[in-house]
């Protein structure tokens, strides 16, 4: 390892304990002294056992002791000077400290540390950087640190302690201009920053934790949970299921929940559908011979009920045992109040590693991945890395794959998440996790980094209005997976229904949003609107999508596959000419408001569901042709090597190119894909300056089927010169399936 000496002596001066103490610093101290009584008082002797790490006595601010196992370089490296100087950092890029080198002595421990804290460079063969070309950098916290600072905070005061933290960065990654073209403190989050770990009142702001890999530290969580139900609302909004099956954790039997009792819910990945679940078979008390099958349960299950216990609690609510499999009546009910039941519980305990429930969490019965540091004499620990961002690890997880859990969390107040590296906790107004000491108050605020997930609907936040943030959560559900297509809209029913009951009163018919128009909030009639219901079916998909038979085609419902929403979505200037009616299961043909009469009622809306056969349409119909795009048919001629974009051009002058077209999943050996004449739907258009929106149609006998909807390009051919008219319209009456 080696170093600038000139430079670093110049930027760095020796720490002097002669700095006065600031308020903050102080204040930062009773934090965590008044953290420590808070834990001894809450906290059992055998959960504070548990939680116990090894301390010293030893101040960890001094330099590197001379051993053997440290190569010369590194004992001449003054981290603590460096860690604790009162200098503020003032460039995002942060300062550079030492060049480092990992061929002069294997053994080093110092340099093994280095090692395993490299950030990976984004360009690297862009610059050409080599594998061992890395330098040590030192940042301010509050400005780099964006796995929980969004921004720096506007009454900030720092001076009288250290807002430094270091890293392992590739050279050519950050440059030491005065103002840098852009730096990358964002890439930090797969490999975390070095952070010292606190030992008294001379350390920084920011300190690291050490993490053991075997159990969780119980009495920090008893921290945030205590921390949230003390200083937010994180409340529940609604009236939870009566009559809720719980697992009493001390029995280990199932029973009907106390009234008003607190109890935890499990979010977990269920596996393979062929997997044994236990189900029972009324809604009385299940049986005694249940305890041993809770006994014999799966390891995420068994794991979590441990968990509940650790914290001092008894009840968990886990759906694979308190929803009554067996019982078709008793299992849609409580399918279908998921949400208030996740919304009910004290705190959700989320399994996001692992692809089944056979995975137990990380840090009970399985081992957390090592947290890199530094260690001294007598095993003292030194320096810890922050290890990666917890929310990059849970949105590379299986389970924010899975359908079910963006409901889960979404509706959950409070969020206990393991990770393979540590428990990140996560409320409505804040964050945190056990690598990184923080005071809780900044944890909060305009200032902080976001929380991963929000519930925009229901706080109105969302700064492009309510049916941006409708379209938004449907967008982000929609790239799930789901193992049923019957589960596409019960999976989401919960969001739906706070859509429906927050201000903006965002209805849904089949999943298309409904919305009142300004000023017209108690006409039913409005509500309604066939206008605003048409400005919703403008929707598309990016990529090929894969037909689900069991919902309307021209619902997000009915395709498999990534939803995008069209810009034109519900607006009031919107204008379409289409006349809608719906046609029931019995062949009779009701007015549009007619039928949807009372659909907002509780059972409005299931008996709507339960009639509903057909949406009979009156729109302008114009004929088109699909060719495969250019560049396609310079690659290949064959239609099996077909890629799913074609070209929607006119039938009397292919030249003129009215859309880019990705047809459905299945339609590309379809013969008479590119030879025959299609129909478009024209759906309607923004009044100022907005393209048609069209709707590719389908023919199955006398019924029309959604396959592509989009907007028309501008009255512009490819070449760039004007199109003279947009193609001759038929007006047409037909049933939409």
């Amino acid at each position: 390892m080696s170093f600038d000496s000139s430079l670093l002596s110049s930027t760095w001066s020796s720490f002097s304990t002669q700095s006065p103490a600031t308020s903050f610093s102080s204040t930062t101290c009773e934090v965590r002294r008044s953290r420590s009584r808070r834990r001894r008082s809450s906290a059992s002797e055998n959960e504070r056992t548990i939680a116990k790490f090894s301390r010293t006595s030893i101040s960890p601010y001094r330099h590197l002791p001379d051993s053997k196992d440290l190569c010369g370089r590194c004992r001449s490296l003054d981290l603590n000077s460096i860690i604790t100087f009162r200098h503020e950092i003032t460039s995002v890029s942060g300062q550079f400290v030492a060049y480092l080198d990992w061929d002069t002595d294997p053994r080093c421990m110092v340099c093994a540390f280095f090692r395993s804290m490299r950030i990976p460079h984004p360009h690297r063969s862009k610059f050409g950087a080599e594998e061992n070309a890395y330098h040590l950098r030192a940042f301010s916290g509050i400005l780099s640190f964006r796995e929980f600072f969004k921004r720096p905070p506007n009454n900030r005061n720092f001076s009288g302690s250290s807002d430094t933290i270091l890293a392992v960065v590739p050279n050519g990654l950050f440059s030491d201009l005065k103002n840098p073209i852009q730096h990358y403190a964002d890439t930090f989050g797969a490999v975390g920053y070095i952070l010292p770990v606190a030992y008294s009142s001379l350390s920084p702001w920011l300190t690291g934790r050490p993490i053991d890999p075997l159990r969780i530290n119980i009495p920090l969580i008893q921290d945030w949970l205590q921390h949230c139900k003390k200083k937010h609302s994180c409340t529940m909004r609604y009236s939870r299921p009566s009559k809720l099956r719980m697992i009493d954790c001390k029995t280990l039997d199932i029973v009907i929940a106390p009234p008003n009792c607190n109890y935890f819910a499990l979010s977990y990945v269920w596996g393979s559908p062929s997997a044994a679940n236990p189900a029972f078979s009324s809604a009385q008390d299940p049986a005694p011979s249940t305890r041993n099958l809770l006994h014999a349960a799966a390891p995420v299950v068994r794991d979590a009920i441990k968990v509940v216990l650790s914290l001092g609690w008894r009840y968990l609510w886990v759906d694979k045992y308190c929803i009554p499999q067996a019982d078709p009546l008793l299992k849609g009910e409580q399918i279908g109040k998921m949400d208030l039941i996740y919304e009910g519980a004290y705190c959700t305990i989320v399994a996001a590693a692992g692809s089944n429930d056979q995975v137990g969490l990380h840090g009970i019965s399985i081992a957390r991945h090592a947290q890199p540091s530094i260690p001294l004499d007598d095993r003292v620990v030194h320096f810890v890395s922050s290890l990666p961002d917890p929310q990059i690890s849970i949105k590379s997880s299986t389970w924010m794959t899975r359908a079910w859990t963006f409901q889960e969390a979404f509706c959950s107040a409070r969020r206990l998440i393991f990770t393979p590296h540590q428990v990140y906790f996560e409320c409505k107004d804040m964050h945190s996790c056990e690598a990184v000491e923080l005071p809780l108050s900044l944890l909060s605020g305009s200032h902080a980094r976001p929380v991963l997930f929000r519930d925009e609907w229901l706080t109105g936040t969302h700064r492009f209005g309510p049916l941006s943030a409708f379209w938004a959560a449907v967008k982000e559900y929609t790239l799930r997976c789901m193992t049923f297509d019957t589960d596409a809209l019960a999976a989401l029913e919960g969001i739906l229904r706070r859509f429906q009951a927050s201000p903006a009163f965002v209805y849904n018919i089949f999943g298309i949003p409904l919305v009142l128009e300004e000023g017209a909030r108690g006409a039913n009639d409005t509500l309604l609107n066939a206008r605003l219901f048409v400005a919703g079916l403008s929707w598309y998909h990016e990529g090929a999508a894969r037909r689900r038979t069991r919902f309307p085609s021209w619902t997000w419902a009915g395709w498999e596959g990534g939803v995008q929403p069209q810009r034109t979505f519900g607006g009031s200037e919107y204008v379409s000419d289409v006349r809608l009616w719906v046609e029931d299961v019995d062949g009779v043909k009701f007015p549009w408001n007619l039928f949807w009469e009372g659909f907002w009622r509780p059972e409005g809306k299931a008996k709507c569901y339960e009639r509903f056969g057909y949406l009979v349409i009156e729109a302008d119909v114009f004929k088109v042709q699909l060719l495969p795009r250019v560049y396609q048919q310079r690659q290949s001629t064959s239609v099996t090597k077909m890629s799913s974009a074609f070209d929607m051009v006119s039938p009397y002058d292919s030249t003129v190119k009215y859309s880019s077209v990705i047809v459905p999943v299945g339609m590309l050996n379809e013969t008479k894909l590119t030879t025959e004449l299609w129909d478009c739907m024209v759906l309607g258009a923004k009044v100022r300056g907005g393209n048609p929106d069209i709707m590719l149609l389908r023919w199955r006998v006398d019924v029309a089927e959604r396959l592509w909807a989009g907007t028309l390009w501008p009255q512009k051919s490819y070449g760039g010169a004007s199109r003279a008219n947009y193609p001759p319209c038929l007006r047409r009456k037909f049933r939409l399936a």
